[in-house]
């Protein structure tokens, strides 16, 4: 009589763990990276604003607490829309501090929004 060994479920990742890392835009109103390392973010608008702070993510969105950044944002939270798979993610926060959402993603585009597409940048090992 064989023995059969127990079937290995799926590992299955959350969208914190999916955000882990750095992302470059590929689309938006201007050149952009995001950085997230457990539940710490910084986002920089490139040859503009720095901010940091600490994110957490609920059934509607991403939180984004702002610790670091221009003063009129720091201590205040951008709720914020998101999308993670395949390596791509798609975001769009709203206006810190409004406590409001958006609740579609808009056209990178859009003046009224900063919406961005990111690819996730690969790893360099060094040699």
């Amino acid at each position: 009589m064989a023995l059969l060994a127990p079937a290995v479920e799926p590992q299955t990742h959350t969208d914190l763990d999916r955000l882990q890392g750095s992302w470059t835009s590929v689309a938006g109103p201007r050149e952009a990276r995001f950085l997230v390392a457990g539940n710490r973010f910084t986002f920089e608008i490139v040859g503009g604003d720095i901010y940091m702070g600490t994110l957490e993510l609920g059934r509607d969105g991403m939180n984004m607490h702002i610790d670091a950044g221009p003063k009129e944002h720091q201590g205040k939270v951008a709720h914020c829309l998101f999308r993670v798979e395949g390596g791509v993610l798609q975001w769009c926060p709203g206006r810190p501090g409004s406590g409001r959402r958006p609740s579609a993603f808009p056209l990178v585009d859009d003046p009224r929004y900063l919406s961005f597409v990111f690819r996730q940048s690969r790893r360099q090992t060094r040699r």
